[in-house]
């Protein structure tokens, strides 16, 4: 798995990244009819977990994966959240 390109310093924390997720989330559930919402991140990645909890997802567990080339904090794992389309208020 690839790691994602984080956005520019100058634009964290302005909620761009929790309105994005939600707009996303929206999506799946009223126009693609998907029944569940999954997202992972490392486990040390507080901002990226915060931005879940923020988009209405809930932690499920953590889990480690193997990588042949591993980024620092790997060690801790990788966290996966989800939220269900019965669970979701818009």
């Amino acid at each position: 798995m690839k790691p994602v390109a984080s956005p520019p310093r100058n634009v964290w924390g302005l909620g761009y990244a929790t309105e994005g997720a939600r707009a996303l989330i929206r999506k799946g559930f009223t126009e693609l009819g998907v029944g569940r919402v999954r997202a992972q991140t490392m486990a040390v990645n507080i901002a990226s977990r915060r931005v879940m909890e923020k988009a209405g997802l809930t932690y499920v567990r953590t889990f480690h994966q193997h990588f042949d080339d591993p980024l620092p904090g790997t060690e801790h794992g990788e966290v996966e959240y989800e939220l269900h389309r019965a669970d979701w208020a818009e």
